[in-house]
């Protein structure tokens, strides 16, 4: 079985499921057009992925990545690198 299935897939986000941890993924890569990310990005070269967990009352959090970086707040062992990986196995480009 798959871990992440896709919910939606455009040039602006890709929102991937994982059923089994009840938690939902939206990336945004730096062509992503909506302005409420101007804010939200390190640089306008970085990759925003959004962690949703779909308890009640779970915060939403953002992991910031770069190619060479990897994830921002928790380098390579952050769940979000896996979320990467599995866009670009999609055929999403998450850092163009």
């Amino acid at each position: 079985m798959l871990r992440f299935t896709v919910a939606r897939f455009s040039d602006n986000e890709l929102v991937l499921f994982d059923n089994a941890a009840q938690e939902s993924w939206i990336v945004y890569p730096p062509r992503s057009s909506y302005a409420f990310l101007r804010t939200r990005r390190a640089s306008s070269r970085s990759t925003v992925v959004e962690h949703h967990p779909w308890a009640p009352f779970a915060t939403i959090e953002d992991h910031d990545l770069r190619p060479e970086d990897a994830c921002g707040l928790h380098g390579i062992t952050c769940v979000a690198n896996e979320v990467i990986e599995a866009a670009t196995q999609i055929g999403f480009n998450p850092f163009a």
